[in-house]
Formats: C-alpha cells, structure tokens, sequence
C-alpha cells in the first residue's frame, strides 16, 4: 500500500511516502523553496501544498501519482467545523475571527482540486482527513517501538485541541484527554517570544536565555495567567490573536523591542516561562500515566522541542522510557498522518519494519556533486579519506561544512547538513557567529558525540533513543566541561547527539577521527545555514559557504577551502 502524506494547513509544510508502512522518504518544503517554515500560517494558504516535498518523495520511493492508494493528510476540516468558536480578542479577517474562519474554511476546501491537479490525477476518493494532533500522536508512536506506549501531544493548536493524551493499543491509538484553546502551551510560548522582542517562531531563542534568568522573580505572577499545576491560560492576558501587549506589560513591564538590549528582567521572565513549561509537561505525563499506565510515553508537537524539559519528562516523569521522533513538531505530521491511514485501512497489515529514522530527505552523487562545484565556479578536490581529513581541519580550529547522503528530517542538524568545529576552543562560539551564524551570543551550540562514550562526558539519566535526535539538555559531567567549553552553556547543560556506528558510520568515524588527534570525541555541531532554512542541495551548501567565511566545505568526498 502506497500513501503520501502531506501537513500543509499550518506551517512546516511537509511529505512523506510510506509503502506497506514503512517510511520511506520525508522532507519539509523550506529546504527546497528556501522560505522559512514553508510559508506563513495565514488563513488564507492551507492550499498552498509542499509541492516539491512530494515530488521529492515520488521520486525518492519511484512511484508514479496514479500508483498512489491514500493521501493523508494532517488536519480534520469536519473537526474543526464542529468545534471552531469565535474569539472575541481577534482582528477581525484573521484567525479566530468568523471573517478568518469563514477565508480558512474556503481555503481548506480548495485543498482537493490543488492536489489533483498537482498530481494529474482526481484524489478526491484517495484523501483521508487525519485529525493533527493523532497525525502528531502517530509519528511518534507507531515507530517507538512498543504497542502499548502511552501518547502525550502538546503545541500550539490543532482543530481546537491544544493537546491530546492517549494510549496506544496495538495499532490503535485511543485519544483519552486533551486540552482546548485557549490553554495552549504552544501559543504562550509564541506570545512570550513575541513580547521578549523575538519572532513567535523563536521559542528556542527564549529556551537558551531562561539559563541567564531566575525564575523565581515571575513567577507568581506568571503562574496567575498561565496556571499553577496545570495549563489553565488567561486569554485576556495574552491576547494571542491580537498585535498588542498591554496585559504582559501591566505584569512584566514594557515588552523588549528588536533592537533593544536584553536585560535581567527578560531572562528572569525566560526562566519563569521556562520553569512553568517543566511543571506542565510533567504534570500532562503524570496525568497520562493515570489514564495508561505503561512503560514508554511518546512525546510529540512542538513543545516537545524544549532539551529542557525534555530532560525532566524523561529523569522526573512516572514512565522509565521516553520517545521522541526527530520532527515532533508539525512537519513531522506527514509521516504521522500516512502511519495513521495506513493503521486505519481494515485490512490486516504488517507492522513497521523498524523505526522512521531521521535521515529520510534527498541525496546526490558523485555527479551532481562535481556539477554544483563546478557551476559555482570553486576548485574542490576528491580526499580518498575525507573524515579523516576533515577531523584534521577541525582540530587546527577551521570551522567546516560537512554535507554528507541523506538530508535529516527535523529541524536539527544530525551530522549531514552540519557545520562542525573545536568544542576545545573557548572562544570558538564567537568564532562560529562571527564567520556564518550571525546569531545571538548566548544562544548554546550542541555537541556530537559517539554514542559508545557519551556517559563518560555527559551525565544521560535514564537510557532514550531520542539522544539521537539532539533532544536532550542533559548535565555535563563537572570533570569534562572544561575540555569542551564552546559546547557547555551557561547552567552547565548540553544539548547532545549521540552518534551511532550502525546509523551513521560515515560522522561516526569522523568524530572518532577527531579524538584520535584530540583525545576528545566530540564536536560542535550546529546546522548548515545562515539565517535560512538548513541547506538541502550541492548548490545551497556552496552559496553558503561563498557568501560567508567558513573556512571549508565537505560535500560527499570532495573539499574545498576559501
């Protein structure tokens, strides 16, 4: 059985291509458009389709549309029909707004007819509606591992639900809880970036400064708007669907414009959102381990980006094992959304063969890669030990694109489209920003690692196959973290990858390379771009690397240096 699966209603446009339930190719639109997050969430583009994430995957799997059996697609328009109220703090033609309700409506309907035409074929009977949060409930379940795992989805908002409990029962999902708007974790942490002078989208950003802060100083007043023990979010004090601040800053005080310097006062408010964000997943989990007690949680939606409190899910939380895929957020509900129509067919069907794994996007040969050097007008040279060389170029203090087979899904640099250098290197932080990041100066670079010696430099708790997908925040041991100061934030934590052999042999030796000259088997990992969407093909990784100062650049077995 072939599906495509397909998140187009939101942002982090996606595809993926399952046959026989086996995932076989998936990649979110930015890296082909080169647009950030795919498009703009606006109520007026759900139509607008991942079109070159599906050709990619077609091609990828080398299945023609009318060979196609099911398109899923991750969001229910009857579910949100039945459960849409208007929000009486919204613009009006926007979202929560009955103009916008009434402009979304239209343009999910379009999403059909641009589909068929897209694909040539008529997929009117092929669409299956899944509904966004089991989308995100099914990419992390169905490949963890175990039929009897609990479920846990939290983001910013789906058909009206802002979260989902459930608990998995062979190749059932049973949705058991969830929580409405405005409780939405997702959407205060959009607001919160947006009052502290960053993009909604820079809840990340946010995660990094809330270690400068204390978040004592909020948070009792935090705790009166958002709730103490559970999400229970005043919508008149955040205002999500409004371009105004006014009840933040009666609490917080003016909110930080772009331009301004960040002061204590933003960090401490940072680490009271963040201290709140700790409190509310786990008591979501305990809450879900109530409802199904098992062994696994399976943590999907965007919330479940968060290192840190990923890390407290995981050592505090009542289950003994945690499972994040490597794109809980939306793009990875094309992978959830065709798991979950393959689940629902009636027939008997056989299970996944093995995980989804995190390197499903586009790869090129040895041609095309010669063709973009060449086309970019740069000399590269073919190494016949390209990890060892590459390893000898970081222990001298280059900072390296390293561009290697298939591209990650997620929005993490997993060691195929990374920039790696000396975690040695105190200063190497300014030095990463300086030649090609451009980035604030407290935000953390992570650390690669071999996973065979993780636990000697890193304090990991409780064993996850997540440590894979750079998804935890987990304690440096004391003895090490001044052997590798440009990986070691400011609270002493790191965001780790750990790299397996069998995964991906090719970082894999490259790291070992490295602490064979070093006696460090780590490096700084941080994801190949510049203010853009990580590169995908031969010829985005050279633009970069032209139009900054990083000092040289692996594709395949070929470098180049400036």
């Amino acid at each position: 059985m072939n599906i495509l699966g397909i998140n187009c209603v939101y942002h982090e446009s996606s595809a993926a291509l399952i046959v026989d339930g086996d995932v076989l190719a998936s990649a979110e639109e930015e890296r082909f458009n080169r647009v950030k997050h795919g498009k703009p969430a606006s109520v007026s583009n759900a139509d607008v389709l991942p079109e070159h994430a599906i050709a990619f995957c077609l091609e990828w799997a080398g299945i023609t549309p009318d060979e196609l059996d099911l398109v899923a697609i991750s969001f229910a328009p009857e579910l949100r029909g039945s459960a849409f109220q208007p929000d009486p703090l919204s613009v009006p033609g926007v979202w929560g707004s009955r103009e916008g309700e009434a402009t979304f409506r239209e343009s999910l309907s379009r999403i059909p007819g641009n589909l068929s035409r897209l694909l040539g074929v008529d997929c009117e009977q092929m669409i299956r509606w899944i509904p966004h949060h089991l989308a995100h409930a099914a990419s992390a379940y169905y490949p963890c591992g175990d039929d009897r795992a609990a479920v846990l989805v939290v983001d910013g908002i789906g058909e009206s639900t802002t979260a989902l409990i459930g608990g998995g029962k062979g190749t059932v999902i049973e949705p058991l809880g969830s929580l409405t708007y405005p409780d939405s974790m997702g959407f205060v942490w959009e607001k919160i970036s947006a009052y502290l002078g960053f993009s909604p989208y820079d809840a990340s950003k946010v995660m990094g400064l809330a270690s400068y802060g204390d978040p004592a100083v909020w948070a009792a007043p935090f705790a009166e708007i958002a709730g103490e023990r559970e999400p229970k979010v005043r919508s008149e004090a955040f205002e999500f669907r409004l371009p105004t601040f006014g009840a933040l800053e009666e609490r917080f005080g003016p909110r930080r414009l772009p331009y301004e310097p960040l002061r204590q006062q933003h960090m401490d408010l940072a680490a009271a959102l963040q201290s709140w964000n700790d409190r509310m997943v786990l008591g979501l989990a305990e809450r879900t381990h109530a409802l199904h007690p098992a062994e696994t949680l399976c943590f999907a939606g965007g919330v479940a980006l968060n290192c840190t409190t990923n890390w407290v899910l995981k050592e505090k939380g009542p289950f003994s094992k945690v499972f994040i895929p490597s794109a809980p957020h939306d793009g990875g509900t094309a992978i959830g959304a065709a798991l979950a129509a393959y689940f629902e067919t009636p027939a008997e069907l056989p299970r996944l063969s093995g995980g989804a794994g995190e390197y499903l996007g586009p790869d090129f040969t040895s041609d095309r890669i010669r063709a973009a050097f060449a086309d970019a007008g740069i000399r590269a040279e073919r190494c016949p030990d390209i990890a060892h060389e590459t390893a000898r170029r970081i222990a001298r203090g280059e900072v390296v694109g390293w561009f290697q087979g298939r591209m990650e899904l997620g929005p993490r640099a997993l060691g195929n489209r990374s920039l790696l250098a000396d975690p040695r290197d105190p200063m190497m932080r300014d030095k990463v920003n300086v030649k090609v990041k451009h980035r604030e100066t407290f935000r953390p670079f992570a650390p690669s690692v071999l996973a065979e010696r993780a636990g000697d430099w890193f304090e990991l708790g409780r064993a996850s196959e997540s440590y894979r997908y750079m998804l935890y925040a987990c304690p440096v041991r004391p003895d090490k973290a001044s052997h590798i100061p440009a990986v070691v934030h400011v609270d002493g934590t790191s965001r780790i990858q750990t790299v397996v052999a069998d995964v991906n042999p090719r970082f894999h030796r490259l790291i070992r390379e490295f602490e064979e000259l070093t006696g460090v088997p780590v490096v700084l990992n941080t994801s190949f771009n510049d203010s853009e969407p990580i590169v995908c093909t031969p010829s985005d990784a050279l633009a970069t690397f032209k139009n900054t100062q990083i000092d040289a650049i692996v594709i395949g077995d070929y470098l180049a240096t400036r």
